[in-house]
């Protein structure tokens, strides 16, 4: 009887946002200017979209010279829901197809941060065939009638520095770009890849990191855009009050050290709560000498910064340096190197497959590509892809130079005196000169100008002030600064008053509509939670996001026995994966994402049989609506799949030498014997005498293999424990004691199991097995062997069934 798992839900899709806000916009209490300032800062966010929207699946992954892998391998899997099980021994290469789909995707490696750029060097490519690594992923997208392929490859030793493309994606043949699938922002919300070293770090990683994971499936984030905005602009409204109030107790103390009726005046004037600007701005503009704009005005001056010359210099020798690197190396030509490059390696690709013919394949001529052109083109392959890449080193060296010369570059201060701005503008206009040598040139002689007149200007502006009274006009000018920020503090109130009311909504906004979004997340989680738990004492509740900037993080409901407790604190090692399982699924099956199918590599590690059983289920039940493939050196998950009688494609990934690797697809045990039966009992070189001897005992291994599985299904499902129902079938014997336990769970007389096996299935089925029974330890009579296979055949099938 079969146990179809019941198909997990995907989170329900969420509501359209802008419209889900505007209605609860509507019915606040916030003023007409909050609520202008709320829909502004949502107008102002940006949106991104990607080109593929969804129905993304994979079709097969051939990974060549890659980590574990040498020649060219190739998986091929249904692109469509289902379970697919990759398995094989460590050591095999079943990894490496599993980081070979995250590093196609991705360009990266989860695990490969933690060990360093020289394990990172040493490792990545294939030790036996390290030449020319190259990851090729087949995908189906909803409407394209074709596969699009994305590969991955790199010109040269770096592991970061590779190179992808896509074809079949666009109206040509020609490959295009990897961007061009718009997969960036999708393939960070919706990471549909749990590594081996990701599911560790799920739940154990910083708080902020699964945080942000959870909360970027949600799509929020124009609501967190918003937020920002409007944090910005509240933080900009804000600076001059905080820059006044910093001041103000220096302020405070330079008036009491002036013995001056004016300073005693200000002093008062500044005690209050409020401060008295009106006195404020009567004491500075009754100075005798000067009114209170100009000094405030002589005081920025004396600070005027000018260009640094010896940064300038630094910078400017450098762009000259790279500038001339760049000529020598003739850029322009790094783009027909790498075709070149590309043209002569599929030439010389082409000589190595067709050994026999040294005719060109595009204009026929004989006699051209020989073994001496093979080796003078794989030459001249080396040293235009070392032009190339001297080629692209001199022009990033250039654009880095001249941006950090660029960088030096400010815009005028607001106080810049008007005879400045002329030199000052022609020190801002280095910034359109698009040669290096003439930026270099001019920047140099700008900034040399800009900065003496800089110093003219400083040294005018203490002069003036060192003639005013000292002591007042000291103080007067710091006052004067600080009634400006003040000024401009009140200004800045009313507009202050409404950004705050507008982001104190937009925070209680986004928290309420993250809430409600995330109960999809928790359900299908606890759903996923329910299938692992499997005899555990914990219990996953609500699954909520809290906090926000550098306290953000994941609270995680976790009861034991009923009684609440810290999450991370009373699960295993096993439930620990369970539990990060439980989280990444959702996060990976949301209807939001492009991606219909999920890459799981090892995730039975540390898990108990009956937790295995549980991830076959929940495995199987996502698979209902996804494409799972789900890598594994463990048999238990093949064997607890088959045991349950669910359905799943399971592929074997062995290991010859050199780095050879051979995917065949796993032989049902049933079938296994059958087939062995059928192609002995039909070699002629067989005589009746062997197949006598031989038949009825791979007849019983197959009724053995199918009373294997109900046998197992049974006991469990009766509550055995699962060590005790692996030694009862382990020590069960005959075949009619294996009958015994699928039929009672317990040994009976095998009077009584034929009796029940006759009731049941027909005495053909009980005579079979006796038969079976016997014959395989003495001579049977065989007259049909056909015959015989095919009633063991449909006996195996309803024996499954028990």
């Amino acid at each position: 009887m079969s146990r179809e798992s019941e198909p997990i839900p995907a989170p329900s899709p969420a509501l359209d946002l802008t419209a889900e806000v505007t209605t609860r916009l509507k019915a606040s209490v916030l003023s007409a200017a909050a609520r202008e300032l709320v829909t502004s800062a949502l107008g102002a966010t940006r949106t991104h979209t990607g080109a593929v929207t969804g129905g993304v699946y994979l079709e097969s992954i051939t990974v060549k010279g890659f980590r574990g892998i040498g020649p060219a391998t190739t998986i091929q899997l249904k692109p469509g829901p289902g379970l697919t099980v990759v398995a094989g021994r460590n050591g095999t290469g079943k990894s490496s197809f599993a980081e070979g789909i995250e590093v196609a995707l991705t360009g990266q490696n989860a695990r490969w941060p933690n060990e360093g750029a020289e394990a990172q060097k040493r490792g990545w490519r294939n030790l036996h065939h390290p030449e020319s690594p190259r990851l090729d992923l087949g995908l189906r997208i909803s409407g394209h009638p074709s596969t699009v392929t994305l590969t991955r490859t790199w010109p040269g030793a770096s592991f970061n520095l590779s190179h992808a493309e896509v074809t079949g994606f666009g109206p040509t043949p020609t490959p295009v770009p990897f961007a061009s699938l718009g997969w960036d922002a999708a393939l960070c919300s919706y990471r549909p890849i749990l590594s081996y070293s990701e599911l560790g770090q799920m739940v154990t990683s910083r708080p902020s990191q699964l945080h942000d994971a959870l909360a970027s499936i949600l799509g929020l984030g124009a609501l967190t855009e918003a937020l920002s905005l409007l944090h910005a602009r509240e933080k900009e409204l804000t600076t001059a009050s905080k820059q006044a109030n910093a001041a103000l107790p220096d302020l405070r103390s330079a008036l009491a050290d002036v013995d001056d009726p004016r300073t005693q005046a200000a002093t008062a004037a500044l005690a209050g709560r409020t401060p008295d600007l009106d006195t404020l701005h009567a004491l500075v503009a009754g100075s005798p000498t000067t009114k209170a704009e100009e000094l405030a005005q002589l005081h920025r001056l004396t600070e005027l910064t000018a260009p640094d010359m010896d940064a300038v210099a630094e910078t400017v020798s450098r762009l000259r340096t790279a500038a001339a690197a760049a000529e020598d190396a003739r850029f322009s030509t790094a783009g027909d190197a790498h075709r070149l490059a590309d043209l002569l390696d599929r030439a010389v690709d082409h000589r190595r497959r067709h050994p026999e013919s040294e005719a060109c394949p595009v204009c026929g001529s004989e006699d051209r590509l020989d073994t001496a052109w093979a080796a003078q083109a794989v030459e001249q392959i080396v040293r235009l892809r070392d032009q190339a890449h001297e080629a692209e080193t001199a022009h990033r060296e250039l654009n880095l130079a001249t941006g950090n010369l660029l960088a030096l570059i400010d815009s005028p201060p607001a106080f810049l005196p008007a005879h400045l701005l002329p030199v000052w503008r022609d020190w801002t206009q280095c910034r359109d000169i698009p040669l290096a040598t003439e930026l270099a040139a001019m920047a140099e002689k700008s900034a040399a100008i800009l900065a003496e007149a800089c110093r003219q200007v400083r040294e005018d502006a203490v002069r003036r002030l060192a003639q005013q009274d000292q002591r007042w006009q000291g103080v007067v000018a710091r006052l004067a600064v600080w009634i400006a920020l003040a000024d401009e503090a009140a200004a800045a109130e009313p507009l202050l008053t409404q950004v705050k009311a507008a982001r104190t909504w937009l925070k209680g906004a986004h928290a309420a509509i993250r809430d409600e979004r995330m109960l999809g997340i928790v359900e299908t989680s606890q759903q996923i939670w329910a299938y692992l738990r499997q005899e555990s004492s914990i219990t996953l509740g609500s699954v909520q996001l809290t906090g926000s900037a550098n306290r953000r993080s994941v609270t995680l409901d976790v009861t034991v026995d009923d009684m609440e407790a810290p999450a991370l604190t009373v699960v295993s090692q096993g439930e620990m994966f369970a539990l990060a399982l439980s989280l990444f699924l959702p996060r990976a099956t949301t209807p939001q994402s492009p991606f219909q199918f999920i890459v799981i590599d090892d995730p039975v590690q540390s898990m108990d049989p009956r937790k295995v059983e549980g991830l076959a289920r929940a495995l199987h039940a996502v698979a209902a609506t996804r494409q799972v493939i789900v890598f594994t050196h463990d048999t238990r998950l093949q064997d607890a799949l088959r045991f349950l009688s669910l359905k799943a494609t399971v592929l074997n990934v062995a290991r010859q030498p050199g780095s050879v690797i051979e995917v065949t697809v796993a032989d049902d045990p049933v079938k296994r014997e059958l087939t062995a039966a059928r192609a002995i009992s039909n070699d002629r070189h067989v005589t009746p005498e062997i197949l006598a001897e031989v038949l009825p005992g791979l007849c019983r291994a197959a009724l053995e293999a199918a009373l294997h599985e109900s046998a197992w299904r049974n006991l469990l499902d009766g509550g055995i424990e699962h060590h005790v129902a692996e030694e009862k079938i382990r020590t069960a014997g005959p075949l009619v004691n294996l009958a015994s336990l699928a039929l009672f769970r317990k040994r009976e007389s095998p009077g009584r199991v034929y009796t029940e096996i006759t009731a049941r299935l027909g005495k053909d089925t009980s005579d079979l097995i006796s038969l079976c029974n016997e014959g395989s330890h003495s001579t049977a009579d065989i007259t049909d062997p056909k015959s015989l296979i095919d009633r063991t055949a449909a006996v195996a099938k309803e024996l499954r069934c028990l």
